[in-house]
């Protein structure tokens, strides 16, 4: 138990030998910052480097000043044996001599012992071991953990402390999960994703330093912490104190975290800052993402995920059809028809008469044969097509200017003749502008720019062609399916399940992707398509991915990864390593239990998590007799849930399967003049106590307080219905309350109502 009795706490020795540590590393942190301060602004007689000395002085100040509040969260003692000591084991006379004490926080504070959570011997707090070591620039250096204290500090007040262990002690405290159980069962202070640095548990903090992995995968049940996994590890790979060679090492520049939804990106977005990483790091969903590196702007509409949700299952489309152009057989068509695409182009180029129309003279064949040699290489790259075009285009222009230095009339061109006349420019410009007409015109009979729209339209439309590619990948009737897609997309428009085969496509005739990053973080990774992960690996610079995935939560049966081994030839079997996380952290066991019931209605294969035991509410249902008595019951409810123990400042979120709901409810409470309500993804939603929102708009999010709203005969017995209800149902911390009027969703029909408590209006 946390000691909480003040007078008794200021009268135990180890609280006043820490009250006193603290003091010092408060005053310390503040004559730095006032040193810091006077050394500002700086002067130099370069601008350039007063301005980076300047920039180096207010990190470290900036750095200072985010540890004033808690400057380090935990104690160490620990005895050690240096590296290059005789031998590789800690003796009993080893640890006769005083032990080493050190403290760990968010930051290094030089000079007073407070080290980096991210440094080498930051281990030694998160592993279960106590005799164990750790790997410092010098070499391995065994240890024995003496005591690991958890120092409780808030505003740089000290407010708790407790010892985790204590070898004195005749077994392992369990205060360590008596401090998690306690971090879980708080409300969230302000709607946004927590640091956990205090509460890191061994196989979280093993993913997270992990460095010999390129690509780690981490199967991670709702609630395991995924997304805290994915940025603290961001913090660890950006920090000085790992063994990343130099030229692998990410810098925040060359980092990405890509999640689902710009309401999850700033509900994470406080985490890298208060980590302490400074800034630089790119944030972005992946759809924005994918449609940015898009070389002509390109628009989709979601019919197929609007008849999903409709409906809850795909009436209007053909699964299959829309599921191959997210796999990775049509990354394997595509690929294959640009390639003969270029084999045919360099073909018809060496058949083009040497003569260019309207330019005396010809250009040999060899040269042409020469230059187009060139162009069309192999490239690791891909084909580029229409970027070897113009490539082709600027040697072919070189090549006559070099070789025939005549206008058309076969007289002195002003700019290459002799004489002290110079060419007037914009003459000049003129005439370069005309031969480069002359040459594109005479490239296009055998070489056009290719328009990535049309060319996938096409070979869409296609269907014996696709069969040919795909080899024994694609039965016909699906080709034929992809026909008939093709005439839809010409009649409305793109659907969201071309855009990846689309972007793919376009990289490789346009060389769209750049290899960017070192580190790509990807969170919610279970809803991109393969081909979208391929496309996303082409902008990696060294292959270093952190996947983050819950297969059980992927919501489209027409898009996304069904296991991550379909991801294999993305990234090299080899390469990848798979983790699974299945505790789940985040909800109570009465809630965690409830949700698995949802789980195995719609698969027993997967392996459901595991509660962390921790007691709260009984799940709710609520039945009600109309609508606006549903609307005005969950009303009423909100007051109740936070006059619940507990739940005083809970935030609540409101959610509801469709828009006509959500619009309904919406009117509702303007009819009736009850603010305070606000939806997700509108400006300020996350610093709202009460949100509202459709239930795919909060992947990844979570509420103390969860109200799902509307699940009545309407919410039918699909496994899209079951899944979005178990997304909905898993974002509960604390409380989950469900309602409904008329008949109840046969989903809640098929699951056991043992331990829930039913009300009826």
């Amino acid at each position: 138990m946390l000691q909480s009795d003040d007078d008794r706490l200021r009268q135990d020795p180890a609280y006043r030998e820490e009250a006193e540590k603290l003091a010092n590393v408060v005053r310390y942190i503040e004559e730095q910052r006032l040193s810091l301060k006077g050394q500002m602004p700086v002067t130099a007689a370069d601008q350039e480097t007063a301005n980076a000395i300047q920039e180096i002085l207010q990190e470290n100040a900036d750095s200072l000043y985010s540890a004033l509040d808690q400057p380090y969260f935990g104690r160490l003692d620990y005895f050690r044996k240096d590296a290059g000591e005789e031998g590789s084991e800690l003796s009993d006379d080893d640890a006769q001599t005083p032990p080493h004490t050190i403290y760990l926080g968010i930051v290094f504070i030089p000079g007073q012992d407070v080290f980096s959570w991210t440094s080498p011997v930051g281990k030694l707090w998160y592993t279960q071991s106590y005799e164990d070591g750790y790997t410092a620039p010098r070499g391995y250096i065994p240890t024995r953990v003496d005591l690991k204290r958890y120092v409780r500090i808030r505003g740089g007040q000290l407010k708790d402390l407790n010892d985790i262990f204590r070898r004195q002690l005749p077994a392992p405290s369990t205060a360590g999960q008596d401090i998690l159980s306690e971090a879980l069962s708080s409300t969230g202070d302000d709607g946004h994703l927590q640091v956990i640095v205090e509460t890191i548990e061994p196989d979280q903090y093993e993913n997270i330093a992990n460095v010999s992995d390129k690509v780690l995968i981490v199967q991670g049940a709702a609630g395991s912490g995924k997304s805290e996994i994915g940025l603290h590890r961001i913090a660890y790979l950006l920090s000085p104190f790992n063994e990343i060679p130099e030229d692998e090492r990410p810098t925040p520049s060359t980092t990405l975290f890509v999640g689902p939804s710009q309401a999850f990106l700033e509900y994470a977005a406080d985490v890298l800052p208060n980590l302490g990483v400074q800034g630089g790091v790119k944030q972005v969903r992946f759809s924005d993402w994918l449609i940015r590196n898009l070389s002509v702007r390109t628009s989709s509409r979601p019919r197929i995920w609007n008849d999903l949700l409709a409906r809850g299952e795909m009436r209007h489309f053909d699964q299959r059809a829309e599921t191959f152009k997210g796999s990775l057989a049509m990354a394997d068509v595509i690929e294959r028809h640009v390639a003969e695409m270029a084999r045919a182009i360099r073909k018809r180029c060496l058949r083009l008469p040497t003569n260019i129309p309207g330019w005396a003279n010809g250009v040999p064949k060899a040269h042409i044969r020469s230059v187009l040699n060139d162009v069309l290489q192999p490239s690791a790259r891909g084909q580029r097509l229409n970027r070897r075009r113009e490539d082709f285009i600027n040697r072919m222009i070189s090549l006559i200017q070099l070789i025939q230095p005549t206008d058309r009339d076969a007289q002195p061109i002003s700019f290459f003749a002799a004489g002290p006349r110079q060419p007037d420019r914009r003459e000049e410009e003129r005439r370069q502008a005309e031969l480069r007409d002359a040459v594109a015109r005479w490239c296009d009979a055998a070489w056009k720019h290719v328009d990535f729209r049309e060319e996938y339209l096409a070979l869409l439309s296609d269907p014996e062609e696709v069969v040919r590619l795909a080899g024994t990948d694609l039965p016909r009737e699906v080709a034929d399916e992809l026909v008939n897609s093709s005439a839809r997309i010409r009649e409305q428009g793109f659907d969201d399940s071309d855009l990846g085969a689309l972007a793919y496509l376009d990289h490789l005739l346009n060389d769209t992707v750049k290899r960017s990053y070192r580190h790509i973080v990807v969170d919610e990774a279970q809803d991109i398509s393969p081909i979208e992960v391929k496309l996303l690996a082409a902008s990696s610079a060294n292959n270093w991915f952190t996947v983050l995935g819950d297969t059980a939560q992927r919501l489209t049966p027409y898009r996304g990864v069904r296991r991550w081994r379909d991801l294999d030839r993305v990234f090299g079997r080899s390469e990848i390593e798979v983790q699974r996380a299945r505790r789940s952290y985040r909800s109570s066991r009465q809630i965690t239990e409830f949700n698995n019931r949802i789980l195995r209605t719609f698969d027993n294969n997967i392996q459901a998590p595991i509660p962390f035991e921790r007691d709260g509410h009984r799940v709710e249902y609520n039945r009600h007799g109309n609508t606006t008595e549903m609307y005005q019951g969950i009303i009423d409810d909100i007051e109740r849930i936070r006059s619940l123990d507990g739940l005083e400042n809970a935030l609540v979120a409101i959610l509801v399967r469709d828009q006509v709901n959500l619009n309904r409810f919406r009117r509702f409470c303007e009819e009736r003049g009850i603010g305070g309500i606000v939806l997700v993804d509108q400006e300020h939603h996350s610093d709202s106590r009460t949100v509202l929102a459709r239930i795919p708009g909060v992947k990844g999010l979570e509420y103390d307080a969860v109200i799902v709203m509307g699940v009545n005969e309407t919410f039918a017995d699909t496994d899209f219905n079951k899944k979005l209800l178990y997304l909905a149902t898993t974002r509960a911390r604390h409380y989950l309350g469900i309602h409904w009027s008329g008949q109840r969703s046969q989903i809640l029909g098929s699951i056991s109502d043992r331990g829930v408590i039913q009300y009826r209006a």
